[in-house]
């Protein structure tokens, strides 16, 4: 199983260079060696596999030839996509991604396009960053993504009671039509 480089910096799939780099930073700043003292094994671990990550995806051919070997990971959050992390991560590396992205963005160009990430990044980090604002949104996204799941498995679903009800109710209403 090819490891996944993503997960290890705590980022989503769809990450752009910048986030890459700011989740690095972020991470050998936290998992440094000379910060665990008492723990060196676990560190040099972790800091091993943040460089080996790191080293991948920063570079634009290996992160290519890296992609097309792995399985994408999909996740159902738009605000989650929108600064290149997972929905499992802390609220400093949702700042950091906030800051590399806005800082790219402001220095970018293009200024019709520019300005509507800006306001994309901006909304997304408002919403995560904010522990109560994302609290709710995970439960939002976590109910939207239960109700309209388009392969729920066996049992019965909510949308499948839904749709069961439907057609038994134009049954009833038909049946009825032809006995009147």
């Amino acid at each position: 199983m090819i490891k996944d480089y993503y997960r290890v910096l705590g980022l989503a799939d769809t990450a752009e260079d910048v986030v890459i780099r700011a989740a690095f930073k972020l991470l050998a700043h936290r998992y440094h060696p000379d910060k665990w003292l008492e723990e060196q094994k676990t560190a040099n671990r972790m800091m091993a596999e943040i460089n080996e990550a790191y080293s991948t995806l920063s570079d634009s051919l290996l992160k290519a030839a890296y992609d097309q070997k792995r399985v994408r990971y999909e996740s159902d959050s738009d605000f989650y996509l929108i600064l290149g992390v997972l929905d499992n991560v802390d609220v400093q590396m949702i700042h950091a991604a906030y800051r590399a992205l806005s800082q790219k963005y402001r220095n970018s160009p293009s200024h019709n396009l520019t300005e509507k990430r800006l306001i994309e990044i901006n909304q997304a980090h408002q919403v995560l960053a904010d522990p109560v604002k994302r609290r709710a949104y995970d439960i939002k996204l976590k109910t939207a993504s239960y109700l309209f799941r388009s392969r729920q498995g066996p049992g019965l679903g909510l949308w499948r009671v839904y749709l069961a009800y439907n057609l038994a109710f134009y049954i009833f209403i038909a049946v009825i039509y032809v006995l009147v």
